[in-house]
């Protein structure tokens, strides 16, 4: 399985940007933010309610959402740094996403594979036979 980060030929990189947002009218200055540095916007998920595990910055619930795009790597610590200082994000994380086989991921994150083990394509055994199996492997 190859994999390669996606670059265009404009140098742009492919990034997913998460976020928590103390309400849902705040993805609007999140949006803008991202529009002030002429991302490409790829992909934008709802704005889901959560329960947090733990408060954060004493907020015990949050909005959730998360927006794929493709930005000049440059602009990226600029980004970063805009939206630690809006008081609207509760927290945030850009991480650059990879292309495998045409889908893309995060970098980091494994591919699930379907692996078909030897043991799938031959019949199953017996309770008997896997007892005998058993005491011959341990003698």
């Amino acid at each position: 399985m190859s994999k390669k980060t996606n670059n265009n030929q404009e140098g742009k990189k492919a990034y997913e940007l998460s976020f928590l947002l103390k309400d849902p009218a705040s993805e609007k200055s999140v949006l803008d933010l991202l529009a002030k540095y002429k991302i490409s916007e790829i992909k934008q998920s709802s704005i889901n309610p959560i329960k947090l595990a733990y408060p954060i910055k004493k907020h015990v619930s949050a909005y959730f959402g998360y927006v794929n795009f493709e930005a000049d790597p440059a602009d990226i610590k600029e980004i970063s740094d805009s939206l630690r200082l809006n008081n609207e994000v509760i927290r945030f994380l850009i991480v650059n996403a990879i292309v495998v086989e045409g889908k893309k991921v995060e970098e980091g994150s494994e591919q699930k594979r379907t692996v078909k083990s030897e043991s799938s394509n031959s019949k199953a055994l017996t309770n008997e036979a896997l007892e005998e199996k058993l005491e011959e492997i341990l003698k």
